[in-house]
């Protein structure tokens, strides 16, 4: 007899596969209600801002993308006949790219405070 009958070595509370049940919503072992307790400040710690939440300067990108378009013209005049097109193409796309960017990063930056003179 081969058939275990219904029976799992899993142990309980857990479905087919050898999962946890979790029933309809996921929820798990979770109480309600315990979300959102504790103090405000203990959520969001105090302290040197989150890397890579701010925008890029810029001036920065700028200077990237006349790198890439450097590239491009190096790789233009330094490169062989067969092996000139696409690296050429490649890499003036990503100074347009980067050039690009720092368009937008320029257009989105803050602008000064609006005065409130009556």
């Amino acid at each position: 007899m081969s058939g275990s009958g219904g029976r799992s070595d899993k142990g309980p509370g857990r479905g087919p596969g050898g999962r946890p049940n979790r029933g309809a919503a996921g929820s798990g072992n979770k109480r309600p209600g315990t979300a959102g307790k504790g103090t405000p400040g203990a959520r969001q710690p105090q302290g040197p801002p989150v890397v890579g939440k701010r925008p890029s300067r810029p001036g920065f990108l700028a200077v990237a993308a006349v790198l890439w378009f450097a590239a491009a013209i190096v790789a233009f005049f330094g490169l062989h006949t067969g092996w000139k097109l696409i690296p050429v193409i490649c890499f003036a796309g990503v100074g347009f790219l980067y050039l690009r960017g720092a368009a937008g990063s320029y257009l989105r930056r803050p602008g000064p405070a609006p005065t409130t003179k009556k």
